[in-house]
């Protein structure tokens, strides 16, 4: 009984850090207006899965197995947040295409309208938190999230 508190209290936390970062991400594009790039919107998906998943857990503390889920969601964004850090600190090239090549295009209406749908590269950080850009942070939150819950899916083991 006791660690199925601890399990609700821990669904709680991970539902509260899913709602507030998608909410927070969807701030920033649509109300401060920075347009992400196309790394930023594929770490929104592990958030979306793991509000999901904590909403299940949440409701049924019993299944253990929700937290190894939480766990490896967690790990897959912070490989995907990691390496859009490393993108961004220039230590390796991007396999996305992170940014549009509208000089190739030789029409000039083509051009213009393609000057609306410009994403921006990936390289370069157009939002940040007291200098930190939001997929640093995203690492870090990450890795607390899939060590923590590491830790409770071996506790629960045991």
């Amino acid at each position: 009984m006791v660690l199925e508190k601890k399990f609700k209290i821990f669904y709680l936390f991970i539902i509260l850090l899913c709602v507030t970062s998608i909410f927070y991400a969807f701030f920033v594009e649509y109300f401060l207006g920075y347009k992400p790039c196309i790394l930023c919107k594929y770490q929104r998906v592990p958030y979306i899965l793991g509000l999901i998943v904590a909403l299940f857990g949440f409701v049924k503390p019993s299944n253990k197995r929700v937290i190894f889920y939480i766990f490896l969601i967690f790990l897959i964004s912070m490989t995907l947040s990691g390496y859009h850090v490393g993108i961004e600190q220039e230590l390796y090239q991007s396999i996305f295409n992170c940014s549009d090549d509208n000089l190739s295009i030789l029409e000039e209406g083509k051009l213009l309208e393609s000057l609306n749908v410009i994403n921006p590269d990936c390289r370069n950080v157009n939002f940040a938190v007291f200098g930190v850009s939001l997929a640093t942070i995203n690492f870090v939150l990450s890795f607390v999230i899939s060590s923590v819950s590491y830790y409770l899916y071996s506790y629960a083991k045991n």
